[in-house]
């Protein structure tokens, strides 16, 4: 059997873990916001907001590839 761990054989739940991250990221800069736009970092929210998307787009494709992989693992021993 491969070393590898069921967390890295599909990479699901590290890509959850960040994209909640990125998240709270986002939620906490967004209540800075005056603090932000007054010392002109406010571009930070924009960053934490493409840091969520693109996370949340690969866990939706990672879902996918999981249910994908799993499914061609059953036809294949039926």
């Amino acid at each position: 059997m491969n070393a590898i761990s069921a967390a890295d054989e599909d990479a699901v739940l590290p890509v959850t873990i960040g994209t909640a991250v990125w998240l709270i990221i986002l939620v906490a800069l967004i209540a800075r916001k005056p603090v932000l736009d007054e010392n002109g970092t406010g571009w930070w929210i924009g960053v934490a907001v493409a840091g969520f998307v693109t996370g949340a787009g690969g866990v939706l494709y990672l879902r996918w590839r999981r249910a994908r992989l799993a499914r061609a693992r059953r036809s294949i021993q039926e």
